[in-house]
């Protein structure tokens, strides 16, 4: 017969060999430095004598080393910490020592006890970037070396110190995009517990002493991938010409959201970050990063350690250099104003991007595709448009949509037919863009409205203008918008719900979907959602006054105002109708235009004589310019 198991040896077996409480051999087993050298002595014979070894804890202490380090990382996620790890983990192995790791997940609160408990179940400690306040750090070191911390100062033993220049990092990074021109900077930054995000805000700063000329804007980020991602669009809003991201990472976020959007990377914004992962040169497009040399510093913990531990310690702190990494994601300052490039066009004005030209191709088909503007922001950040929204999914910010073109749906969503209500059709058309050209403050493009069949119906040219203007004190943008339709592949008739029996749903034209805002709707009939719907008014006024923000809408001057179509308890969305009543008949090689004016202003203006004399003066100001056609009656 096989002999039984033998039972495991217990504590309370060991405290009683020992002559002491199970507290005072639970002490012991966990390195209590308080406990006294006799009692400590006993324990240690006991543990010995009886072979207690829970997971080798005792011999190991008997021995008194575990051949065991530990490492605690405020995120193991991050390449840059996955690199200090391999560093420190082969360069121990070489001496028989093995490494265990800790994450924090970037709780500051657990991160001491963390740290403490991987240190007494190891013969030493790596802390990487460790953020926990300054006298808790130097409490840590004091009473659980030896410790090496890297990426943070390390007061009562600057031996203990490894470190990367995180300063001199950012500058460098700075000099680089100013060396491209960029004098608009924005920081992505890290979390406001990391030491390192200091030292890099440090750099920065030292960077605008040395460039009065240059402004850097602080956005709040993170140390993580989605960070940067979800902090692409007030990357975008700050009109900054360039970026310096807190880590890889974060710019790696931000490159994809930014790709997703349609950016021009590095032709709209410039990209850069810092580590230098193994990720960043594989990007789309390869980043621009500050090189760390992440195998080194886990190399040199380790000897540090393992010199620490024999007796031996360094007698000084260790700084290293990273070293710029210039790839695709970085190059020249795009021009300080107007359309930015043909591609995917950005209309910046000064220093702030206030529009963004779509092309429209990623909407679903039944939604019709189409261009369209969005975001649009007024100058102090006030977004004006909304896209794709819940309860209308087929509105995209500004454009042209028409819901009937001789039977073809370029509004998008279902169809209203008359004595049945709405439904769903397959007969919703796209509009292809052919031809786009930027032009200072000017965006030209050629369309072909092409219907289910992949049949061309008619052509559009449609021309948008951007300019900042000067309104007392205040500074404002208006926005010019004139489209210009021609039937040149056989007749049209446009038509509307309205003109098939739904009675005040008269919409399609050139239309701006709004957010759901709580606004006031003023034109010169009156104020409220049923004065403006149907008002031929020249001019239309939308203003939040919680936001502090009018939006004025005036159409072309000499040519007949259009009807108002004006929705604003259900939703906010507003546009001159052209089918309001009855169908518009179009003969082939006729033309009809669209067109709107609008002037976006941060005050909250509702006093129709001020709005009145404000239409009439913006009017006279768009007239000064090029004169627009006025739109032929069909």
């Amino acid at each position: 017969m096989p002999n039984p198991p033998q039972r495991q040896v217990t504590i309370a077996q060991v405290a009683e060999y020992a002559g002491v409480s199970q507290a005072s051999v639970s002490r012991v087993l966990n390195r209590n430095q308080k406990v006294d050298p006799a009692i400590s002595a006993k324990v240690l014979d006991a543990i010995d004598k009886l072979n207690y070894s829970p997971s080798q804890m005792a011999r190991n202490l008997v021995r008194g080393r575990s051949n065991t380090v530990a490492l605690v990382v405020p995120d193991l996620e991050n390449p840059m910490f996955q690199g200090v790890l391999k560093g420190l983990s082969r360069e121990a192995a070489r001496d028989g020592y093995r490494v265990l790791v800790a994450d924090t997940a970037e709780r500051v609160a657990d991160e001491e006890e963390i740290a403490v408990e991987a240190r007494s179940r190891c013969d030493a400690l790596v802390l990487v970037s460790p953020r926990m306040p300054a006298e808790r750090l130097e409490a840590l070191l004091s009473r659980s070396g030896p410790i090496v911390v890297v990426n943070r100062p390390v007061a009562s033993d600057p031996a203990a110190e490894l470190s990367v220049d995180y300063e001199h990092a950012a500058r460098t990074l700075g000099e680089h995009l100013i060396s491209l021109g960029h004098t608009r900077l924005a920081y992505l930054a890290g979390p406001p517990q990391s030491y390192a995000d200091g030292l890099r805000r440090r750099g920065l700063a030292e960077l605008v002493a040395r460039h009065p000329d240059v402004e850097v804007q602080d956005i709040a980020g993170g140390s993580q991938v989605e960070d940067g991602y979800r902090a692409a669009e007030d990357v975008l809003s700050s009109g900054a010409t360039a970026v310096v991201g807190f880590n890889d990472l974060i710019a790696l976020g931000l490159l994809a959201r930014l790709r997703e959007l349609g950016v021009d990377v590095p032709g709209e914004l410039s990209v850069t970050g810092i580590d230098d992962v193994p990720l960043a040169r594989f990007a789309a497009p390869p980043l621009t990063t500050m090189s760390v040399p992440r195998l080194e510093l886990g190399a040199q913990s380790w000897r540090r350690l393992r010199d620490a531990m024999a007796g031996e310690p360094a007698t000084h702190p260790l700084s290293y250099r990273a070293i710029l990494e210039v790839r695709g994601s970085t190059g020249p300052a795009p021009e300080a104003s107007g359309w930015l490039s043909p591609g995917r066009p950005v209309l910046r004005l000064g220093d702030r991007i206030v529009a963004r030209y779509e092309e429209g191709t990623a909407i679903d088909a039944v939604l019709s595709p189409r261009p369209f503007l969005h975001p649009v922001e007024t100058l102090g950040g006030v977004r004006v448009t909304d896209v794709h929204p819940t309860d209308h999914l087929h509105h995209f910010g500004i454009g042209v949509a028409l819901p009937d073109v001789n039977g073809t749906s370029y509004w998008g969503g279902r169809t209203y037919v008359q004595g049945v209500g709405s439904v769903m059709l397959e007969n919703q058309g796209r509009q292809r863009r052919d031809d786009l050209v930027a032009d200072g403050d000017t965006l030209t493009e050629r369309l072909t409205w092409i219907d289910e069949r992949e049949v061309a119906q008619l052509s559009e040219v449609r021309t948008i203008r951007g300019r900042a203007v000067r309104l007392g004190e205040r500074d404002a943008w208006s926005l010019g918008w004139r489209s210009v339709l021609t039937a040149n592949f056989g007749a049209l008739e446009l038509g509307s719900p309205a003109t098939n029996g739904r009675e005040g749903a008269g919409y399609g034209g050139l239309f701006w979907r709004f957010p759901r805002w709580e606004a006031t709707v003023t034109t010169a009939d009156g104020s409220g959602e049923q004065a403006a719907h149907g008002s031929r008014s020249p001019w239309l006024a939308v203003t939040d006054a919680s936001r502090r923000v009018t939006v004025l809408l005036l159409q072309p001057a000499g040519a007949e105002p259009l009807p108002w179509f004006a929705r604003v308890a259900e939703y906010l969305g507003i546009g001159p109708a052209v089918a309001w009543d009855e169908v518009v008949h179009v003969d082939e090689g006729g033309t009809l235009e669209l067109g709107i004016d609008a002037l976006l202003v941060d005050r909250a203006i509702t006093d129709p004589v001020e709005l009145a004399d404000l239409a009439a003066a913006h009017a006279s100001a768009w007239r000064a310019g090029p004169t627009p056609r006025p739109a032929p009656k069909a």
